[in-house]
């Protein structure tokens, strides 16, 4: 096993520290941009397909009822 060395972990995070990608503004506003018109969609797709949804729950539930003589 062998001994833990501070001096070589500094060295392996300055190495990793030297690999990350910074982006740049325009990089960040695109993708922000984007995360916010998808998140637009699936909101809107989720609110449409809940209303259908709704809608196709309630017209069955009124003709069971109709058949079935609820209340």
């Amino acid at each position: 096993m062998s001994k833990f060395n501070l001096k070589e972990v500094f060295g392996n995070l300055r190495e990793e520290y030297k690999k990350i990608y910074w982006p740049d503004k325009i990089e960040v506003y695109h993708v922000t941009v984007i995360v916010i018109l998808m998140t637009a969609f699936i909101a809107l797709y989720t609110v449409l397909f809940d209303t259908a949804f709704n809608f196709v729950l309630a017209k069955i539930s009124d003709a069971l009822r109709n058949i079935l003589g609820g209340a």
